[in-house]
């Protein structure tokens, strides 16, 4: 950005003058007398008006591009941190819920270990209850390593450790969705390669226009009475050859025009379709997360219980409680999973509005 503010301050800067300083002598002939002559200029070349200011609106946008540019290279970081925390948030709870159930099921494996010895349970259930517990254990092992994987990642990206605090839900469910196409980045963007690109095109058109050239100078003749002279020059410069060249630079600028207002329409277009998938997508997590917070998780969590209580209670087996355990953790991690879509469609929705 600031390099193009930089060029921008070159372009617009006149062409720089130019110094000339003649001398000459002619010796005495047979027609003329000796003649002595010594001559400064100072020329310089002025475009045409119209052309300047044609400049200096492209060079206006190209530093507006720029800036452009720069915010969306910011907003795609802070895309990129929120999906980081987003996925740190979801192993860390995938995380403790899956430590709680190893430690269930280690718990139960001890039980009925003891009450095979006992005489209490059958051997079976108590190799079930063991097969349980080590797989738990070893997917806990693993969703461990995940966790401090995705951690570190989030801790290269922007420097803070999560490990070992709590992190807070990466979204809110009622937020409200307010779309400006406009406002976007990307469309913005495309308008200003399109302004770009019709000023090009009236600069092709025109191009004919003529530049000036101004000079002025001072001449000292020593044979002169009146040895010092001054005068100012004007001259204009035609491209006589312009409809040669000219016509084919004009036919690129039209295409090039045409294209970038094509661009233009492609983006908006393009943004709309994409942000109203995004719409529809948030609106259809909404209400399956809703469903899950106000049905599916409290019933397999009541089942889960019931199925324990029926278990000590001598009326359940523990094959019972292992289904219904599985079922929790199934759902358990279905809910996390929504919270996690639905935070990540925020934020594209963010991105694209």
């Amino acid at each position: 950005y600031h390099r193009t503010k930089a060029q921008r301050l070159l372009e617009l800067s006149p062409e720089p003058a130019s110094m000339a300083l003649e001398y000459s002598n002619m010796p005495s002939g047979e027609a003329i007398s000796a003649h002595e002559e010594r001559t400064l200029s100072l020329s310089q070349d002025i475009e045409f008006p119209a052309k300047y200011f044609w400049g200096v609106q492209a060079a206006s946008i190209a530093v507006e591009e720029a800036r452009i540019k720069a915010l969306t290279q910011l907003l795609e970081l802070e895309i990129d941190v929120r999906n980081a925390y987003i996925q740190a948030w979801l192993i860390d709870e995938q995380y403790e819920i899956i430590k709680r159930n190893a430690e269930q099921a280690d718990t139960y494996a001890q039980q009925i270990k003891r009450l095979v010895e006992l005489g209490e349970s059958a051997p079976l259930e108590e190799r079930r209850a063991a097969v349980e517990a080590m797989r738990a254990n070893v997917q806990h092992s693993s969703v461990k390593k995940e966790r401090k994987s995705v951690l570190n990642n989030f801790q290269s990206l922007t420097g803070i450790d999560l490990s070992g605090k709590e992190m807070n839900e990466p979204f809110t469910l009622f937020e409200p969705l307010v779309i400006h196409f406009d406002d976007s980045y990307a469309v913005q963007e495309a308008r200003l390669q399109s302004e770009t690109a019709n000023i090009d095109h009236r600069a092709a058109v025109y191009n004919w226009l003529p530049d000036i050239e101004a000079t002025y100078f001072m001449k000292n003749i020593p044979a002169e009475p009146d040895s010092d002279n001054w005068g100012v020059e004007f001259g204009i410069s035609l491209p006589i050859w312009f409809w040669f060249g000219g016509r084919g630079e004009i036919q690129a600028a039209k295409a090039n025009n045409r294209a970038a207002e094509g661009n233009l329409e492609h983006v908006r277009l393009s943004e709309k379709i994409d942000t109203a998938t995004l719409y529809n997508s948030q609106t259809v997590l909404r209400k399956r997360l809703e469903l899950y917070q106000s049905q599916i998780y409290p019933l397999a969590e009541e089942a889960y219980k019931i199925a324990r209580k029926s278990y000590d209670l001598g009326e359940a087996s523990y094959l019972d409680v292992i289904d219904a355990q599985r079922t929790l953790f199934d759902i358990q991690h279905d809910h996390l999973e929504i919270k996690s879509e639905l935070a990540t469609v925020n934020s594209e929705i963010d991105r694209l509005t």
